[in-house]
């Protein structure tokens, strides 16, 4: 009878071995926000703050798109039941099991899909910027349907992460490379010329100054922090360094179905604009 259930056990393990990885995953992330994140402060005082502000009588007075308001809701609505810290663990494991599981569908590997957001440090997003974290599984899952060639879906999913983070929404600038082939050579043309921006110091975040305090004032705190302090350890441009080489080498070695696979071609160029906005953006670690 032991041995019977010891078996049963086993094949429960091989079988679900992706999702009881994804779950400890989500739970080890947890752990190390709310212990060692610099920013877990900073979420729990803007819940003691803003969050008590807002009202469920006068929801729709309140409501609006560019101020992020479904985390601030949603946060507000779990929080209330079990605690901050319960809505983050939920919120946490929860997003995380949907962002690998659909990374996986789309890579057609749960393991390799995994591997690889852990190996780009993607996981830091969870424990520090929980907003992005929570926002880039909306993402991943409008991704996984924009290969189905479910627009619609894809179209919803964007929108409902740019109400848990508005920066969501660059993620848009992949439906017209899935479709309009030839702008991925502005991409790449971009991604060489990019860096030039670095060279001659030239900020863009400055010139944009006055369209991001149109779009949220609060986006304007960005300018009172140093950049020195956000990278004081210089190791920003080392990542700039980093993911471009890793991007260089992906296009070695999947050449061919990066220009014959239209979805892989668009979701490169992505890559390609993340690392073209950490030039643009690389007086303002933050915003980069």
């Amino acid at each position: 009878m032991s041995l019977s259930w010891i078996e049963a056990l086993k094949n429960y393990i091989k079988l679900n071995s992706d999702t009881l990885l994804f779950l400890v995953l989500g739970l080890i992330t947890f752990y190390l926000c709310i212990n060692f994140s610099k920013d877990w402060e900073g979420y729990n005082f803007w819940y003691r703050t803003e969050a008590q502000e807002v009202s469920w009588k006068y929801f729709l007075h309140h409501y609006n798109p560019f101020r992020e308001p479904l985390y601030k809701w949603v946060s507000k609505g779990i929080s209330e039941i079990v605690g901050f810290t319960g809505f983050v663990l939920v919120a946490t494991v929860a997003l995380l099991f949907i962002k690998l599981r659909f990374l996986g569908k789309i890579i057609d590997d749960p393991f390799v899909g995994t591997f690889f957001y852990m190996c780009l440090y993607l996981l830091l997003f969870e424990g520090t910027s929980i907003r992005i974290g929570y926002a880039v599984a909306l993402i991943v899952l409008a991704l996984y349907f924009l290969k189905q060639q479910r627009h619609l879906y894809f179209f919803l999913l964007i929108f409902i992460a740019s109400q848990i983070q508005l920066t969501a929404l660059v993620f848009l600038v992949i439906y017209p490379l899935y479709f309009f082939r030839r702008l991925n050579w502005i991409v790449y043309l971009l991604f060489l010329l990019t860096p030039l921006l670095i060279i001659f110091d030239i900020s863009l975040l400055n010139l944009l100054k006055q369209v991001i305090s149109s779009i949220n004032p609060r986006y304007l705190d960005y300018y009172n922090i140093k950049p020195v302090n956000q990278n004081s350890t210089g190791l920003y441009f080392y990542f700039i360094a980093f993911f471009s080489t890793i991007l260089i080498a992906i296009y070695v070695f999947l050449k061919d179905k990066i220009e014959n696979d239209k979805f892989v071609t668009a979701t490169y160029s992505m890559s390609l604009l993340g690392v073209i906005s950490m030039c643009a953006f690389r007086d303002n670690v933050a915003v980069g």
